[in-house]
């Protein structure tokens, strides 16, 4: 498998609420899609040659961020994008795209990028010139991984962490 040579994690922060007044609008759905800085993206390629095997987030991701969008896309593109380049399926695979999917508030999803000429450019498109993520998303060459669950324990087990560091200065 080649390596990537950016990683987004993309959080989505709310659903759109005007969904159920205006039904022929598309959903869209709020993201902030931080960029993974050099030294997260040196620890994840050290996990791709099976990529089943990711279980635990990068604690440090938001501090060594390499830039922070957040904005409104539109949910059938990003469900698209899941179903069609998602990194734990083989090749040509479609199967996913036959399970329904829902998307939910606070859900994480890893986007790897394997050109870096074409992302640098789509993402100081999006980035600096605030055209959208919709480019982003649609970026040919990338592959996307559901890291809901994999985030959820890490920040269980940060949150623990915490609790006990608290604990042990006598804090409450």
């Amino acid at each position: 498998m080649r390596q990537p040579v950016a990683l987004l994690r993309w959080h989505l922060c709310r659903k759109d609420v005007f969904r159920e007044r205006y039904p022929e609008k598309p959903e869209e759905i709020q993201v902030t899609v931080t960029r993974g800085s050099d030294s997260c993206l040196k620890f994840w390629r050290s996990c791709l040659s099976d990529p089943g095997i990711i279980v635990r987030d990068v604690f440090s991701w938001w501090d060594e961020s390499a830039g922070e969008i957040q904005s409104w896309v539109r949910a059938d593109l990003f469900l698209e994008a899941l179903a069609r380049r998602n990194l734990l399926l083989r090749h040509g695979e479609y199967a996913s795209m036959k399970i329904p999917r829902v998307l939910t508030e606070d859900m994480v999803f890893l986007q790897f990028m394997f050109h870096q000429k074409q992302f640098d450019r789509i993402w100081s498109n999006a980035f600096y010139e605030r055209e959208g993520l919709e480019r982003v998303i649609k970026a040919p060459s990338s592959r996307w991984m559901n890291f809901t669950q994999q985030a959820r324990e890490a920040s269980s087990t940060m949150y623990g962490v915490l609790l006990r560091a608290g604990a042990a200065v006598g804090g409450k």
